[in-house]
Order: structure tokens, then C-alpha cells, then sequence
């Protein structure tokens, strides 16, 4: 629970971090690659929820924190390693359950983890 806790903490502040940072974007192609990422939080998010609302029969009660940075370069960079870390976070959480469903729910936001990641160092090595 303390995991699904952080993971839906952790998709509520990549979805205000991305909006912010798809803001700064310099080019269409650049908002694109955090807009794919951006969509896909909520997803997350949802899927999050949803397994948390069935496993307490309650809606998560979490607040988003606050990513700052000066910089679209910072931005890109703090994105890539949050990325890198919640990727980090779903495999380990993934490992500990025996459910099938949970099992699949992490394995599924881990790797569209990894692939914004690779999306965040595509664009940051363009600049």
C-alpha cells in the first residue's frame, strides 16, 4: 500500500510537472514527446486509483508535490530521472505482490515509464 501511495503521489506531480514543462516547449516536436508522456500519467493515475479504491474500498486521498526548475533544460532532466526512478519503484513493487493483476497494472506503468525516459533524453539531447 505504502508503494500504490507513492506511485499515485508520484503520477499527480508528473502530470502538473508536465503540463508546465509541455508550456516551455521551444518546437511542436518537443511538446509532442511530453504531451505522449503526459497522457499517459493519467492513465496511470487512473489505473492507480482504481486498484487503490479496490483494495480499500475508499478513493486515494494524496496531493501532488511540487517539481521546481529555472530551466526547460532542468525541466528535462529532472523528468528523465523522476521517470527513471518511478520505473524503479513499479519493477520493485511489481516483484513483491503475487497478484497477477497488480502484477500487471505496475509492469504496464513501468514500462511506459522507461519509454519517457527514453522520450525525455531524445529531446534534451536536441537542445
Amino acid at each position: 500500500m505504502r508503494n500504490l501511495r507513492m506511485a499515485l503521489v508520484g503520477e499527480l506531480t508528473a502530470i502538473r510537472f508536465y503540463r508546465r514543462l509541455m508550456d516551455m516547449a521551444p518546437n511542436a516536436e518537443h511538446r509532442e514527446q511530453i504531451e505522449h508522456a503526459y497522457k499517459d500519467e493519467h492513465k496511470h493515475y487512473r489505473m492507480f486509483a482504481h486498484l487503490y479504491f479496490r483494495l480499500t474500498g475508499r478513493r486515494p486521498d494524496v496531493q501532488p508535490m511540487t517539481v521546481t526548475f529555472a530551466t526547460y533544460e532542468e525541466g528535462l532532466k529532472k523528468a528523465f530521472y523522476d521517470e527513471v526512478e518511478a520505473a524503479e519503484l513499479y519493477r520493485d513493487t511489481q516483484l513483491l505482490t503475487r497478484s497477477q493483476t497488480i502484477r500487471d497494472i505496475f509492469y504496464e506503468a513501468m514500462t511506459d515509464e522507461m519509454e519517457h525516459a527514453a522520450r525525455f533524453s531524445f529531446i534534451y539531447h536536441q537542445l
